[in-house]
């Protein structure tokens, strides 16, 4: 089995997810669109999304409406949506959800409240639980029309599933590694936000083996569900 991972930004790591995965015997093919720091030139080329046994779309600090990025989302939007026609399992994380709203006909707004930190989210199915998920986002998507959505917060939807498709807002890759790969290069957004990023590694470090439980039983989850191709 060969799972894709889809780094948008240079500083995007496979933490907790690609851990998992590896375990359960995916091989990691990796695949960066950007790869300057802090600069939204990417490469608009993708491999073929069916060819793979599971599609993972990594964060970024873009928006996906940014036009700065329009040459290298709209063609990943093209490409999920020929990924979904031909039933290939697609999980996307944050922006990589928020991606995948687009691509089926949902929007992604600008959050009234940015969420970051380790936060709880209220989930609609058993599939989810409540967290606290690492949550590092400054806008929200919707849910598309058709999905069905699987657990929410006060700034919005937090999951939705949609075929093979299966968007979250939150961050299940997340520890210490992947949070500091963040700060190193968009420390700018914490500050903004007036956040202190210590407390944040230090409860990475203390959620880590929960947050590495609840991974492994989302990933369990949506890899049974989608383990064969037929829609």
């Amino acid at each position: 089995m060969r799972a894709l991972h889809v780094h948008h930004d240079p500083n995007s790591r496979p933490g907790l997810v690609g851990e998992v995965l590896a375990e359960r015997g995916y091989e990691p093919v990796v695949h960066q669109v950007c790869h300057t720091p802090g600069s939204p030139e990417g490469s608009p080329e993708l491999p073929d999304l069916a060819e793979f046994d599971l599609v993972v779309l990594y964060g970024s600090r873009w928006s996906v409406g940014d036009e700065a990025v329009a040459h290298w989302v709209e063609p990943e939007l093209e490409a999920l949506r020929r990924a979904d026609r031909a039933g290939a399992p697609v999980l996307g994380l944050c922006f990589g959800g928020q991606l995948l709203s687009a691509a089926h006909g949902g929007t992604v707004e600008r959050a009234e409240v940015p969420e970051v930190g380790w936060c709880h989210i209220t989930p609609s199915s058993p599939q989810l639980e409540p967290g606290p998920w690492l949550q590092w986002h400054f806008d929200v998507f919707t849910v598309p029309e058709g999905a069905r959505e699987l657990a929410r917060s006060d700034a919005g939807p937090q999951a939705f599933v949609l075929r093979r498709n299966l968007g979250l807002q939150f961050h299940p890759e997340a520890d210490r590694a992947v949070l500091e790969g963040w700060m190193g290069d968009d420390a700018d957004q914490l500050v903004a936000a007036g956040i202190d990023p210590e407390p944040l590694l230090a409860e990475a470090d203390r959620q880590r083996p929960d947050a590495r439980r609840r991974a492994e039983r989302l990933l369990d989850w949506f890899c049974d569900a989608t383990s064969g191709r037929a829609p």
